[in-house]
């Protein structure tokens, strides 16, 4: 079954979006690392996870649309690539450090959704 993995926020200020959430609404830190230039941070938000991205010369936004992406764990990785494919829908696919494969795609509204192997739950 695919499931819901993590929702990325571009941020203006990591440091000060933490303190934010994890204070507003008792988030805890899963993990913190970098990408690049971009610092991130996630936090469990009860079944899932809230990315926070700070990225030099981004002013607390996505480059397009309202939120940064939208990331599903997909344990049937292969046959849902595939399925994309065969839609003509533009791929980026790409794997992180530890292996796991990725896949980026956009919706019909130009939002960006990311297909994860193993994801980060």
């Amino acid at each position: 079954m695919t499931k819901l993995d993590h929702v990325g926020v571009y941020v203006k200020d990591l440091e000060r979006s933490l303190k934010f959430y994890e204070s507003l609404f008792g988030f805890e830190t899963v993990s913190r690392f970098t990408s690049g230039e971009a610092k991130i941070a996630t936090l469990n938000i009860g079944g899932a996870l809230l990315e926070l991205i700070q990225r030099p010369g981004s002013p607390g936004r996505p480059p397009e649309g309202n939120w940064s992406h939208l990331a599903l764990h997909e344990p049937e990785f292969d046959e849902r690539v595939a399925k994309l494919e065969k839609m003509g829908l533009e791929l980026r696919k790409t794997a992180m450090a530890n292996g796991n494969r990725l896949c980026f795609f956009k919706d019909p509204d130009g939002h960006m959704v990311e297909l994860m192997e193993k994801g980060f739950a």
